[in-house]
Parts: C-alpha cells; structure tokens; sequence
C-alpha cells in the first residue's frame, strides 16, 4: 500500500514547483488551468525507492502506472504487463527481475554443453525517481556502489555437477570467461559422437546393364557373341562380398553411452550355377550371363538362353523359359513369351506379349504390342499370376474344408476329406479348376529345363483337376504340401526379378511399355502408345516423335517432337522433370503441378518450380 504523505515531502515537492508572483492576468490564467479536467487525474511520485499515489479530485481520472524491464510490477498481488490505473489504496509491489549470472545449456544431440556467462557481479538495484506526473513508467537503475555477490568458479562448478554435467569439463575455460568474460556460449564440455560401422557391400564384376545389345560386326549381326551379352566363364569370379564391421559407440554430455548403429549386412545366396566360396567370393560354375536378382536377399546365378534362330509363331509355340530368350526373327501375331531374364529380339513384334523379369531389348518396330520389364514382367507373368491365384483360392478351400470337417465331427459323424474338398470345388470354388488347366497350359510351353523343379507340381494339379478320382487321396497335408509348391513357384519367380532393367526399341504403334528401369526410344518415336517407367524415359533422335499417347516416368522423361499440327494430343508425366524440344499441344504434369499446352513451345524444361510459378 503506497505512504501517506508527510510534511517533509509536501515541502519538498513545492520546492520542485519554482512558483513565481503572478499579475492578475497570470492568476486569471492559472484559475482557468486549474480548472482543466487534467488537473484532476491522480498523480505518482517515485522518491527513494517509493512510491506516492494521490488520488484524483472529482471528475479526474486515477493515475497510470507501467514498468520496463528489468523492473517487474505488481498490483495487488496480480503481476501486469502493461499500463494499469492505480490509487492510493492498491497494494503496489515491484521486483528486479535480471537473468542469472550465467546459463549452461545442451545441445539437441546432447553432444555438447554451453556455458554462457551475463555477468560476473550482482549489484542492488534502485528505481529512478520521478516528479508529479499522471503517467509513469516505472525503471530502475544499477547501483554500482552496492555490491550483493561476486560470481565464482566453485558455483560454476556445483551447478555443472547437479546436472549430472562433469565428465570432461573444461574448467581452464571457465576461469579464462570469469577474469575476460566475452559474454558469448561457449562450448565446454563435448562429448565423442558413435562411428558408425561399415555396412556389408558387393563388388560386381560383370555389367548389369545390356549397353551393346545391337552391335553390329561388319555390317552383320554378331551371331556368336549373342548379342554382346556379358558373359562369364567357368571359374570366373563374378562378385564378391565385403562384410560389414561393427562401429565404435559413444557418449553423451552426460556421460551416457551412445550406441553406434548397426551396421548393414547383405545375405548373399548363390544359386543355379554359382558357388559361394569361403572368402565371399561367387563364381561361376558354367559360362553363361552372369546376374544378380532379388531385393532384401541377392541372389547370383548364371542364365542360360534360349535361342529362336527363326519366328516366334504357331509352330514354335509361346515361349516360358527360365533365362534368357534371344529371337533371331520376328515375333508374330498373337504370340507370348515369357523369360525369367532378359529378352533379345531382332525383328519386329507382332500383337504379342513379352514379359521379362529382366530386361527387354527389341531392333524392329513393335505394333500393338505388350512390354513388361523387371517388376512389370514378374506382375505379368502368367506362371507368377495364376499360380498366385491358385494359391489364394486352395488357401480359402483348405480353411472351408477344415471347418466342415469340424462341424461334422460335432455332430459325432464321419466324413471322406477328400469329399468334403470334391464338394465344395463344385459349389463354393469353382475357379480352382480353370485356373488348373491355365497354369497346365503355361506348363506345356515351358522350353527346356525350367529354374525349379515343378514335375511334383505338374503331378498335384492333375489331381486336383480329377478330385473324384482321389477322394481316398486327399488329406490336409496333402492339400498343405500342394499349396506350398504354389507358393515355391510365384515366389520363385518373384525372386528373379532383376536389380537395373530397362527397354529399348526403335519405335512402337498402339502398345503398352511397362519398366522397372528406364525406358530409350532409339528411333522414329512412338505413336498412340502408353509408355510407364520407374526410372527414365528418353527418345535418343532428334526427329523422334510422340503423338497421340500417355508418357510417365518416375524420373525424367526427355522427349523431342510432341504431337503434330493435326495429331492427337498427347499427356506427359514425370516426377523429375520433363525436358521437350518442341511441343504442339498436349498437357505436361511433374510431381503435383500441371500446366495445358495450347500454343506450340520449344525447348522447355518443366520442373515442378517452373510449373507452379505458371499457375
């Protein structure tokens, strides 16, 4: 509550006022200035750290009191930030409110603590005083002729240790900061970050991508070199493996280990023709194209070929072979091969189908065709699809059976498992035995030897086509090792997908391109085509053109002529960016920004920063 006022004061506040004698005239004036609503307000004083309030007269307005750092006000008890009216009867209470004489702080990876220093000595602190006046703001002054406490090394020291903050504390600093302080944070205690150890990595000794697939020797074909294919021979070393090392854990400021991240291992398998030798290293056990499939597991193994010196056509048959299929002619209408490597063709493709769970590689036209290339080739491929499916319907089967079974033995009857499998084949799963003849049929155009051992299959599908003929036969475990050898196969052939794949053609009409890697138009371009690629896509002439289709590449799609004056339009679509030489009409999207293009442009790149300063 703020001090009656005393004599003394009252007599020494009219001493501050300088009054003079007046004329007549002045004290007219000073009657009329009296008589100003101002002079009404309450009025503060601020003399030795006190403060005086006297309240307004009537029709004046209470006096306004504030503060600025570092003084902080209270009125009756409630802290305020801002102008607030007071009168003599608040309880009106101040503080200093200055930062501590220094702050340790941690850095966010708890690697490093800060000692910043805001001052060595502590002084009292007096408000400024203040005359008459209806509006003050309160300050506050150092005294420098009172001094409270000196900072010293030992209370550095204590606070560091209550934090649990000690180990490697660079004290010699410390004393430097308190005799010449710089005021500024300073790094005084570091702990040792973890190294990290060195994940499992595989050297290659052979080329993953096909580069030279059409090289010409002389004007001719280089029959006997297959395309240029990379090849390995018996014995050749075609990777090896370096194994991971564990790294070297760490401490915080702390004093708290800090593990080091495990390291990365690679589980290398080698398979059909390969051998993993004692020190890491595969090689090969026959000549042959050395590959490398699989995403979490690597898995090294030698593709054979399979080679059509002629057409692939009614009389060869459709093609499913395990490696690599090389045509040395046409594939023609209607026809479908299916390689679990890559795919080799020196003619023109005909209305077909060619997937390959590597790469595929086309010298003629392709017309109202199918590509499907690495991860594309595995979705595709007919073996993987319906022995999928197939294994999808035998597991709903196996569950429906159990549980007829069950509810017939509750009622304390017996019944044939094979009979419960015949009926509910007839009635509830009926798909089973055409997905049966399918998977048969693609069975029987299986050339040569195939990757797994599917005779034992081949023997259950025939079974389960003629269930009547087996109902002695059946059993759940029965049912249970035919469902694992569907299984065995789709992800077999999942396995064999490769790691870098890519298409190449000289151009396409009407058909689809699918690629897990990147796609390359090496000539005319493409026409009322949909090309997808997870990696790029790039037409190499630059006359090559793109009418009339749908284009999308993960990456960047690079293109050179884009539709025509009369031509349908065509959409192009990256995540990169997309980079054209001339574009007549058509719309390009990258990332999520889109643009139409109405007017004919040349040699634009879009990106999605360029794309969005358009909208």
């Amino acid at each position: 509550m703020p001090h009656r006022m005393s004599e003394k004061y009252l007599n020494e506040l009219i001493d501050q006022l300088e009054i003079e004698e007046a004329s007549p005239a002045d004290n007219l004036s000073l009657s009329v200035q009296a008589s100003d609503k101002h002079d009404r307000n309450g009025i503060i004083i601020v003399q030795n750290n006190q403060l005086f309030i006297t309240p307004p007269l009537p029709g004046g307005k209470p006096a306004i009191l504030s503060a600025v750092s570092p003084v902080v006000l209270k009125v009756n008890n409630v802290q305020v930030t801002g102008p607030v009216q007071v009168e003599s009867a608040d309880s009106i209470t101040w503080f200093i409110q200055e930062p501590p004489p220094f702050e340790i702080t941690v850095s966010e990876d708890r690697l490093k603590a800060f000692f910043t220093l805001h001052h060595v000595n502590q002084y009292a602190w007096n408000l400024v005083n203040s005359p008459a006046t209806g509006n003050l703001i309160l300050k506050a002054e150092i005294d420098t002729s009172i001094l409270l406490s000196t900072l010293s090394i030992e209370q550095i020291i204590a606070d560091f240790e209550k934090r649990r903050i000690s180990h490697n504390l660079n004290i010699p600093m410390l004393y430097v900061e308190l005799n010449n302080p710089t005021y500024q944070p300073l790094c005084v205690v570091e702990g040792r970050p973890p190294i990290p150890g060195t994940d499992a990595k595989l050297d290659l000794f052979f080329a993953e991508n096909i580069e030279n697939a059409f090289n010409e020797s002389e004007g001719s074909v280089d029959f006997r070199n297959h395309l240029r294919i990379p090849s390995a021979k018996q014995g050749d070393v075609i990777a090896r493996k370096h194994l991971p090392s564990e790294g070297i854990p760490g401490y915080d400021v702390y004093g708290s280990i800090l593990p080091a991240a495990p390291p990365q291992d690679i589980k290398v398998v080698a398979k059909e023709h390969t051998l993993l030798l004692p020190n890491y290293e595969i090689t090969a056990l026959k000549e042959g194209r050395p590959r490398m499939t699989g995403n979490k597991v690597k898995y090294f193994d030698i593709s054979t070929a399979y080679i059509v010196p002629g057409n692939v056509n009614i009389q060869t048959g459709n093609i499913v072979f395990s490696g690599d299929v090389i045509v040395y002619q046409d594939v023609e209408d209607n026809m479908i091969i299916e390689s679990l490597g890559n795919v080799y063709i020196y003619g023109n493709v005909y209305n077909s189908t060619i997937t390959a769970t590597g790469s595929i590689l086309v010298r003629g036209n392709v017309v109202n065709s199918q590509l499907y290339s690495g991860y594309f080739g595995v979705m595709y491929n007919r073996l993987y699809n319906l022995s999928r499916q197939l294994l999808e319907e035998g597991n709903l089967l196996r569950d429906a059976a159990n549980l007829l079974a069950e509810k017939v033995e509750s009622r304390h009857q017996t019944v044939k498992y094979g009979q419960v499998i015949l009926l509910l084949m007839e009635s509830k799963y009926k798909k089973i035995p055409d997905l049966i003849r399918d998977l048969q049929a693609v069975f029987a155009n299986i050339k040569l030897t195939y990757h797994h051992d599917n005779e034992q299959l081949k023997r259950m599908l025939d079974v389960f086509l003629r269930p009547t003929q087996f109902i002695d036969f059946f059993s759940d475990a029965v049912l249970a090792s035919f469902l694992k050898l569907l299984k065995d196969l789709y992800s077999g052939v999942a396995r064999m997908q490769e790691v870098k794949v890519r298409v190449d053609i000289p151009q396409c009409h009407k058909s689809i391109i699918k690629s897990n890697g990147d796609i390359y138009i090496h000539k005319d371009g493409i026409l009322q085509s949909e090309l997808l690629s997870s990696g790029d896509i790039t037409f190499l002439m630059k006359d090559a053109v793109c009418r009339g289709s749908q284009l999308e590449a993960a990456g960047t799609l690079t293109t050179q002529i884009v539709g025509g004056e009369s031509s349908a339009n065509s959409s192009l679509k990256a995540g990169r960016k997309i980079i054209i030489r001339k574009m007549y009409a058509g719309r390009v999207t990258v990332g999520r920004y889109s643009e139409e293009i109405i007017e004919p442009v040349e040699d634009m790149i879009y990106t999605p920063q360029s794309l969005q300063r358009l909208r």
